[in-house]
């Protein structure tokens, strides 16, 4: 269970791919070219674990989105195993299965596994050193604790949170102390204490250096979202920090992260039917604090809420990621109380488990179909990669600069192997003359330098790309606009209008019932000075049903850039009031001045007058 809701449809759910994956792609990628090292700067320096795993996986698949994301998703799989192993050794069998289930099916783990961002590797790192350490303890075998020492260390290459798991060691040990009074504690945790802290410092000197010899490179983002900081607690620091307490402890079933790209907005750790049980479970510990593992839980959850506690935009699902599984344990705990009842175990305790894996499924369906989401993880940016991806037409494409130098996934995703040309608006590109030629523009500037870069004779064809919305931005917009340029096709006008104006082709296209894609292919014989709108009206018995009025082109070729030997591509998408009938809607087309709203008259090829419309055949 956990796989599959880990792997299925990964590349595409969440939608696009956003800047923080597509920087651990770029980073792979420098990787695979030979650049190592302890810490990687970009993007406000991370550390080098997932970067590695994701350098794997893009040299086995490619320059992809499933490729950036595989690591967390089989990081995230694994930890399933993980969980339960350390809750069947601090509890039980049955507490470690209802664990691994729920890290299998709750929202929050199960998101984290199909981002490919880092945060995810800090759990199992984690997890698997308290098991092992546990082992190490119970046993008194040096292996255990070289390991968990080693497991330990390898924890600081994942994620800035670990940096609070020495206070969390530091107290589990002084609990132990103390709970051995009156006994020799030295005699359970030495030497194996030691070896667990040598193999640890071992595996971290390297990072250990490289903060001393440059603070700033490890060190930076901690002071850039600090409550520390008085631009973030706005002179009130006690306040903000109980606030953020408050906040931080009803994240499991109040009110979660609202930042859509973490969390489905406001959506708690636990849905409904698990907040109960996770109540029932924390009721539990706090009522057996005497016990190691119910203190180790309590210390683990409170010292690991920390990181988002401390930080700007509590609860934040990334920094807190550190309290898992732990926090999973809680519900487990009060779900195997509800199993001493033998009619329960076997009949409420399923009906809860698997509600709540149908909470998550239409949860998660729910936030991944939303377009907020699409917008937040820059859909629109991957949608052109792939387009430039897939067009194997072109003979060259040419990319405005500034979708490169602004959006990382681009700069990952695009195939190094298309003959893309970046270009500078401000210093466009020459004239293009011969062959076929995609362009890709930022539409929100002057883009009179596409005259003298598509000149005739040529077919041009415009297409207004996917949205975008930027985080700050109230309102989605076209990303991009795709122009094409293709030699000119064998003529044949099929009507003129007014007196130099020719419709040279039509294609109808029926995407479903009541959308049509109506394509007009537009000529003139002289330059046009007047600014005409095209329209397609769609009617059933003289009642219209469906039209579409703009300029030619999306209105980004306007008529007055018309000139003999240069077509233009112009297609409608219209929305009907009834499923379309091709024998009972006529389709009909006209132009028409932007100015004076007059019809221009419509001629036969041979110059016979027909009115001011032309219908479709």
């Amino acid at each position: 269970m956990g796989a599959a809701l880990r792997l299925w449809l990964l590349s595409s759910a969440p939608p696009g791919l956003y800047r923080d994956e597509a920087f651990n792609g770029l980073d792979a990628l420098d990787v695979l070219r030979g650049h190592v090292a302890l810490f990687f700067s970009a993007n406000n320096g991370r550390e080098p674990a997932y970067i590695y795993l994701t350098a794997l996986s893009t040299a086995l698949f490619g320059r992809t989105v499933f490729a950036v994301r595989l690591a967390a998703a089989l990081t995230g799989t694994l930890t399933t195993w993980i969980t339960y192993k350390l809750a069947a050794a601090w509890f039980s069998q049955r507490v470690g299965l209802l664990a691994a289930w729920l890290w299998a099916i709750t929202l929050w783990p199960i998101h984290l596994s199909r981002i490919g961002l880092r945060p995810i590797l800090l759990v199992p790192l984690l997890a698997a050193t308290l098991w092992i350490g546990t082992l190490a303890y119970r046993q008194r075998r040096r292996r255990w604790w070289i390991i968990a020492g080693l497991l330990y260390g390898l924890s600081f290459y994942t994620y800035l949170p670990v940096r609070f798991t020495p206070l969390l060691f530091l107290l589990l040990l002084l609990y132990l102390m103390l709970r051995q009074r009156g006994k020799d504690w030295r005699q359970a945790l030495w030497p194996g204490l030691g070896w667990f802290t040598i193999t640890t410092a071992l595996v971290t000197a390297p990072l250990v250096w490289l903060a001393l010899q440059n603070p700033a490179l490890v060190l930076g983002r901690i002071g850039q979202v600090s409550i520390l900081d008085p631009a973030i607690n706005g002179g009130d620091l006690w306040g903000t920090l109980w606030r953020h307490t408050w906040q931080g402890l009803g994240m499991c079933c109040w009110r979660g992260d609202v930042i859509l790209r973490h969390n489905p907005a406001g959506r708690p750790v636990f849905d409904w039917l698990m907040s109960v049980p996770f109540l029932g479970g924390v009721a539990w510990c706090a009522r057996h604090w005497r016990r190691p593992t119910a203190a180790a839980l309590l210390l683990w959850s409170g010292v690991m809420l920390g990181p988002t506690i401390l930080a700007e935009d509590t609860p934040h699902f990334l920094r807190a990621v550190g309290v898992l599984p732990a926090f999973l344990f809680f519900p487990a705990l009060g779900l195997n109380q509800l199993a001493a009842w033998p009619r329960l175990r076997y009949t409420l305790i399923p009906l809860l488990l698997l509600g709540s894996l149908a909470l998550t499924i239409r949860d998660y369906a729910a936030y991944t179909r939303q377009p907020d989401t699409a917008y937040l993880f820059e859909s629109g940016a991957r949608d052109l990669a792939e387009q430039i991806n897939a067009d194997h037409h072109s003979q060259v494409i040419y990319l405005e600069k500034r979708f490169a130098d602004n959006w990382p996934s681009i700069r990952f995703l695009v195939n190094p192997e298309q003959p893309v040309v970046a270009f500078d608006a401000t210093i466009p590109p020459p004239p293009i003359i011969a062959g076929s030629a995609g362009l890709y523009i930022w539409p929100y500037q002057s883009l009179d330098f596409l005259r003298q870069t598509l000149p005739p004779p040529a077919l041009i064809s415009a297409e207004t790309g996917s949205l975008g919305r930027g985080d700050l931005e109230p309102e989605p917009y076209p990303l991009f606009v795709h122009f094409q340029r293709e030699p000119i096709p064998p003529r044949a006008a099929l009507t003129r209008f007014g007196d130099n104006i020719h419709l040279e082709q039509v294609e109808v296209a029926q995407t479903d019932p009541l959308h049509l894609a109506v394509t007009l292919t537009w000529s003139t014989d002289a330059p046009i000075t007047e600014t005409l709108v095209a329209f397609v009206h769609v009617s059933d018995d003289g009642f219209l049903i469906g039209q579409d009025d703009q300029q030619p082109a999306q209105g980004y070729w306007p008529t007055t850039w018309w000139q003999p030997d240069l077509l233009v591509r112009d297609q409608h998408l219209i929305t009907l009031d009834e499923a379309y009938d091709p024998a009972r809607h006529p389709v009909i087309v006209g132009l028409y001045s932007a100015d004076t709203l007059i019809r221009l008259p419509v001629f036969t090829p041979n110059g016979a007058p027909i009115g001011d419309t032309w219908q479709i055949k």
